[in-house]
């Protein structure tokens, strides 16, 4: 389990990532806000008039599978493009939380490079500062880049407890300027590769690829993630009111939705 509190926008979050006894979690929490990611079903309750419950959709790869037997479940081209990858000197690199902590430098190349993709892309920049801080501190982070010639190509961000990792922010630079965009797609789909043989190496057991839209009408990104074998999986993400504050703003929400 991953359980940090961090403040935004004055309210005191305690996000709470692959809990199993939710009713300790809430107890103990003193956050205005607390937020349950990836419940399973088997320990969610629908009676809590305090929270809002939303389903959310992934995808997953058993990680206690050898290596091999997970390579084989990848789709026929993205072998192809990984192993041409490797042929073409792509390098990849592993930093842990500590990592981050000893050279800040690591995180703020990655937040500059996913800052300039999601505005290619035209997504809403979801990165989380202040969580990023707690879960570095609290060593539940991984992140892994893909280089050659010392220039950047992909990085994936990941949470990850003793059993499972989440990918959480993921950044491909096949549309900067200058950059061969074909060499950084299969550069990417390398890192993934690498990442799975690293998260099986020290022992996690699941690794979920962040979540998809969709199960039945899957996106581009959807079909990529597919693309590297996982299977279908659904869980809840749960936004709890603690404090007064909190129980009023949940309240609120609850109405607007309404």
């Amino acid at each position: 389990m991953i359980n940090v509190t961090y403040k935004k926008k004055y309210f005191k979050i305690n996000a709470v990532w692959f809990c199993k006894d939710i009713e300790v979690i809430v107890d103990r929490s003193r956050g205005d806000f607390i937020f349950l990611h990836g419940i399973d079903k088997s320990v969610l309750d629908t009676n809590r008039k305090n929270a809002i419950i939303n389903k959310q959709f992934s995808l997953i790869t058993d990680l206690k599978a050898e290596p091999e037997e997970i390579f084989k479940e990848f789709n026929k081209n993205y072998r192809y493009e990984i192993n041409r990858a490797g042929k073409e000197g792509v390098n990849c690199i592993s930093y842990l939380s500590e990592d981050l902590k000893d050279d800040p430098d690591i995180l703020a190349s990655f937040k500059m490079e996913y800052t300039n993709f999601v505005k290619l892309k035209g997504i809403v920049n979801s990165y989380n500062e202040p969580a990023m801080q707690q879960y570095i501190a609290n060593g539940n982070v991984l992140l892994t880049k893909a280089l050659k010639d010392k220039q950047s190509y992909a990085q994936h961000v990941y949470l990850y407890d003793n059993r499972i990792a989440r990918l959480l922010y993921s950044v491909s630079n096949f549309r900067t300027k200058d950059l061969d965009p074909n060499f950084a797609g299969r550069a990417n789909k390398y890192l993934h590769w690498h990442d799975i043989q690293y998260l099986h190496k020290h022992k996690i057991e699941v690794l979920d690829w962040g979540g998809i839209s969709s199960i039945e009408n899957l996106n581009g990104i959807d079909k990529f993630k597919k693309g590297f074998g996982g299977k279908e999986h659904t869980y809840y993400n749960i936004i709890f009111g603690k404090s007064l504050i909190g129980k009023l703003a949940i309240s609120m929400m609850k109405l607007k939705r309404s």
